[in-house]
């Protein structure tokens, strides 16, 4: 890898693995069962929440500042290595792949394309037809005060940042499945040697948390699998136990 394009240190990396891995399992499925959720719209949202709060609790104890940054309504979590001088967020590979097939749409720039203006505008990546065209957006003459605005409670770190990182995960079900750190250009490409696979930092170890019963009368623990019997069937069910206790009655008297 070049040095120019670093990364961040392993136990650093190894840490915040942990932390997306905690919390889109473990977490999130404590949560769930701990709160007795019926149904799971807000999980997705909520898994942000628990990942951000892991990270903080992580990471304000290694060499790093821990800022949230607020763009509209969402609040997202920004990490200032200071070894390094780098300012790491993260992403699902699925936005990631959305907001690079859309930023010729996009009029304004998502905090991605500040970032990567901004801190990554040194770097290249390997020469593919969408980088022929630079991505001009209406903002794009207030750059540096996005950052700003943005980056706000990292005060002066602001000025010694390197370059962004982006961490990038997915996931199967309540599972970590692949990870990893990239640096991108301006046009939202992985930079050249800036793309390192951190999947190895995930545990193999089961869940510990335990699947419990949530209705012991549920349809799947009855053998009539949730069937509700009719006016008319449960009248011939009686009859039918009245004539078998009387034949069985008969057979003794016999």
């Amino acid at each position: 890898m070049h040095a120019e394009c670093s990364m961040l240190p392993s136990e650093i990396a190894q840490i915040i693995v942990s932390c997306v891995e905690n919390a889109v399992g473990d977490d999130i499925r404590s949560d769930i069962r701990r709160n007795r959720l019926k149904t799971t719209n807000s999980v997705p949202a909520r898994i942000w929440d628990l990942m951000n709060t892991n990270l903080i609790d992580s990471l304000e104890l290694q060499n790093c500042t821990l800022a949230i940054a607020h763009r509209g309504p969402w609040q997202m979590l920004v990490i200032y290595e200071r070894a390094t001088h780098h300012i790491i967020t993260l992403m699902r590979e699925k936005r990631f792949s959305e907001l690079q097939k859309n930023q010729h749409k996009r009029k304004q720039m998502h905090y991605l394309d500040i970032f990567a203006k901004h801190f990554n505008k040194d770097l290249i990546s390997e020469p593919v037809q969408t980088s022929f065209l630079q991505k001009t957006f209406t903002d794009e003459g207030q750059l540096a005060e996005l950052v700003r605005a943005i980056l706000s409670d990292l005060n002066d770190d602001v000025e010694i940042v390197r370059n962004h990182i982006l961490v990038l995960f997915e996931t199967v079900g309540y599972q970590l499945t692949h990870i990893r750190a990239v640096k991108v250009t301006s046009n939202l490409e992985v930079a050249n040697n800036c793309d390192e696979d951190w999947s190895k930092y995930i545990s193999t170890s089961e869940s510990s948390v335990v699947e419990t019963i949530s209705a012991p009368n549920a349809p799947e623990d009855n053998p009539r699998k949730g069937l509700v019997l009719k006016t008319k069937a449960i009248a011939r069910k009686t009859n039918n136990l009245k004539e078998k206790k009387s034949s069985q009655t008969e057979l003794k008297e016999s």
